[in-house]
């Protein structure tokens, strides 16, 4: 018998080069197919078990809406067997020599052989020879298959069950919605798609004031700095030549003007229409003081009233949900509220009108709790663009008075060079339109003055008094008239002076029509001017023209 003790089945297993004796190979194969069996019983109740799972979590989602109605799909069908076999795999593991030694002992009836042999793989005495030989000739004779069957059908029918009647529930099992959740849900997924929306827009209409901004403000400074230098550049003995280079800046100025004005006489008007509707509101009273500051490009007020507000949805964007942030936000809303109706009224901007309407539906938004924190945030920026919005508003109110002045001041210099003193030289000092209107004024009335004095009048059967100057017109010059039709409507809806008679009428029901027909002119003329966006600079003229019509036809 050899002194030296045999080597261990499991060891040979693991070593290279070392020959496998029978019974390490029935240990071996045994304690792999009773890994497999002990996989497959943990697969099957794992997936029984997650089948029971998604079961439940199907019938709570269709029947009380406990879960999204689109979480429990057919997708599910796919990864219950597949987390099922991953659960397996982590806890069914491979059973020892001992246990396989004891599971061939059991099943074969050898009482004990195995599994004495296992234990004494280490020893080196006779008994240990002689019984690891006997071990060999019993093992030789054993199957593995045979000890440990492996029997799959059964649990492979349950499993295919359950997933059959999972899947039949996600087909066919309505959508109940018992406590009304998955309702809730969807209510909460249209609120935040109309939320992404309104933000969306908030951010493309910044982008666009973002582009716009200051185009028209250079414009008109390039404008202004030209006229500064032809009207110093003005010579009273050059009269032609400076009424051609007044008339192509007043018709550059005007076509500036009618851009930079193109909406905000219906502003003007709405300011005024609100103003005698609301005349005793204090309310509408401070707005109408701020939009006369806005008029005149200042819009601190109103971007003062904004950023409190702002700074009140930013603190409660940061609240804890409770009574007292709803409260707080409830007042807010109504002081928003307000101030968005007067805007409205005394204001018209579309851009600014749009930007608080959309603060105002965000912040009614905010009143849902899965969305209050995002929807406070969006009401918040949506009150920044609004206060953007009176910026550029203000900025182009500006832009509109100052080539208003410049028009005002082109009319006067034409004035003045008709009278030949129009004099660049004289204009050193003046830098903006304020100073050119100022000086203007002076020069004019220094004319006027100066017409007063002695003087023989022509016109009536009693020498006047006077010592004035010629209006500075030669009735003998040719003048050049171009026909032209007027497009705006002077009349008030009806053809003026026009009658279909026959025969001779009656002398005083003619001059009754007439004398009306003249009226409703007059009133139709600074209707006209406004519709028509007359620059500045013609006001006077056309007013005095048709305020000067007889009323007594000839």
């Amino acid at each position: 018998m050899p002194n030296e003790p045999l080597p261990s089945p499991l060891p040979a297993l693991s070593v290279c080069g070392v020959k496998m004796t029978a019974t390490d190979r029935l240990l071996s194969r045994t304690a792999n197919r009773l890994r497999l069996v002990a996989l497959g019983a943990c697969f099957h109740r794992a997936l029984l078990v997650l089948a029971a799972v998604a079961a439940g979590a199907l019938l709570g989602s269709r029947l009380l809406g406990l879960f999204p109605a689109g979480w429990v799909r057919f997708e599910l069908l796919l990864v219950v067997p597949v987390v099922a076999l991953f659960v397996a795999a982590i806890f069914a593991r491979k059973p020892g020599v001992e246990r396989a030694a004891r599971v061939v002992d059991e099943r074969s009836g050898s009482k004990e052989l195995f599994l004495s042999a296992a234990l004494s793989r280490q020893s080196a005495s006779e008994f240990a020879a002689v019984l690891h030989e006997q071990a060999e000739q019993t093992a030789a004779t054993l199957h593995p298959a045979k000890l440990v069957p492996l029997y799959c059908l059964p649990g492979l029918r349950n499993g295919l069950l359950a997933l059959a009647v999972l899947a039949a529930g996600v087909q066919w099992l309505p959508q109940l919605d018992l406590l009304k959740l998955e309702q809730g849900r969807k209510a909460v997924t249209v609120l935040e798609k109309k939320l992404e929306e309104t933000k969306k827009l908030t951010e493309l209409r910044k982008e666009e004031l973002k582009e716009k901004s200051g185009v028209m403000k250079e414009q008109v400074e390039q404008a202004l700095t030209k006229l500064d230098k032809t009207l110093k550049d003005m010579k009273p003995v050059e009269k032609a030549e400076n009424a051609k280079k007044l008339n192509e800046q007043a018709q550059d100025f005007s076509e500036l003007w009618k851009k930079a004005t193109a909406d905000l006489p219906k502003m003007m008007e709405n300011v005024e229409r609100a103003a005698q509707q609301f005349g005793a509101n204090e309310q509408a009273q401070a707005m109408k003081q701020m939009l006369d500051k806005l008029k005149k490009g200042d819009a601190s007020e109103l971007k003062k009233a904004l950023e409190e507000a702002h700074k009140k949805m930013e603190a409660l964007a940061k609240m804890p949900e409770g009574a007292d942030r709803e409260k707080q936000m409830e007042q807010l809303a109504k002081e928003l509220a307000k101030m968005s109706n007067q805007m409205r009224e005394q204001l018209g901007d579309k851009g600014a009108n749009e930007a608080m309407k959309r603060a105002l539906e965000q912040m009614s938004m905010a009143k849902n709790k899965d969305a209050a924190k995002d929807a406070l945030q969006a009401a918040a920026d949506s009150l920044n663009l609004t206060k953007e919005e009176l910026e550029k508003l203000a900025e182009n109110f500006k832009d509109a008075n100052n080539l208003e002045d410049a028009l005002k001041n082109l009319a006067k210099a034409k004035q003045l060079n008709e009278d030949g003193k129009l004099d660049g030289a004289g204009a050193g000092d003046a830098k903006t339109m304020a100073d050119y209107e100022k000086l203007y004024n002076d020069l004019i009335a220094q004319g006027q003055g100066q017409g007063q004095g002695q003087g023989q009048g022509k016109a009536g059967q009693n020498p006047g008094i006077g010592n004035g100057g010629t209006v500075g017109e030669d009735p003998n010059a040719l003048t050049k008239t171009k026909d032209e039709k007027s497009k705006t409507k002077m009349g008030a809806g009806k053809l003026l002076m026009q009658w279909k008679e026959e025969g001779v009428g009656e002398t005083g029901q003619k001059v009754e029509d007439y004398q009306d027909a003249v009226r409703a002119v007059r009133e139709g003329v600074a209707e006209a001017i406004r519709n028509e966006r007359i620059p500045p600079g013609y006001h006077g003229a056309i007013q005095k023209y048709f305020d000067r019509l007889p009323e007594k036809g000839k």
